[in-house]
């Protein structure tokens, strides 16, 4: 049971964890709500699913995860 519990602590500890999706927000926090629709419609230009979520956020938009995406998000 020891050793089963500690198997299961050390695995966690070192396990990496990526992000599946980008959220881009729409709130209070964005201050330039043109930038996030930009980023969006830049996401879509590149063939991916960019989801816009009504009721969370004030409308805020979210896509699949890829370095490339964020690059830009960062940018931008």
């Amino acid at each position: 049971m020891r050793f089963t519990g500690f198997l299961f602590v050390f695995l966690f500890a070192f396990s990496s964890i990526q992000a599946a999706q980008i959220l881009i927000p729409m709130d209070n926090s964005q201050k330039n709500h043109l930038k996030a629709y930009g980023i969006a419609y830049w996401i879509l230009e590149h063939d991916i699913e960019v989801e816009w979520l009504l009721n969370y956020r004030g409308g805020s938009f979210m896509c699949v995860y890829s370095k490339t995406f964020e690059n830009e998000c960062i940018i931008r």
